[in-house]
């Protein structure tokens, strides 16, 4: 599901599923949901109810509120690093959504049933290659600890 994409958001994705068949799943990259207004605890949810969720990108995306009032959301800045005019942007994760919001993610994750891994992706233009990852694992990370100590 991939702004631009035939296959964009849960529904167009389901359609694709409905016509192709069961061996179509979604690469649940929520990065890609975030801008478009989706809760990630519905998506997650949606897709697993359908047994549609076959992998997790872990990737955020930080709006700029000022830029989607005169731009709009679909104003990208996937080519440029300068943000001044984007409208949103991918971050590592915790640097769109706070932690609370990961926890939740991954929480619910665990809750539907969710046995693949969490790959973290970074393409984000402030936090370079290695960096993104580690600072977005320290978060992951730490949710996974907050979550696991929460449940014994």
């Amino acid at each position: 599901m991939h702004p631009g994409f035939v296959v964009y958001n849960p529904m167009t994705l389901l359609r694709l599923r409905e016509a192709v068949g069961e061996e179509i799943g979604a690469n649940c990259d929520l990065s890609h949901l975030f801008w478009q207004g989706c809760d990630p605890i519905e998506v997650i949810r949606l897709l697993a109810s359908q047994n549609a969720l076959f992998h997790a990108h872990m990737k955020d995306t930080v709006m700029f509120k000022d830029n989607v009032a005169k731009y709009g959301v679909l104003n990208f800045a996937f080519e440029t690093k300068d943000l001044s005019q984007a409208s949103e942007t991918f971050r590592a994760v915790g640097y769109g959504h706070g932690a609370n919001t990961w926890k939740e993610i991954v929480r619910t994750y665990m809750e539907v049933g969710y046995q693949g891994i969490l790959s973290i992706e970074n393409e984000d233009p402030i936090l370079p290659g290695e960096v993104g990852v580690q600072r977005a694992f320290y978060v992951l990370k730490n949710v996974r600890s907050e979550l696991l100590g929460s449940t014994t």
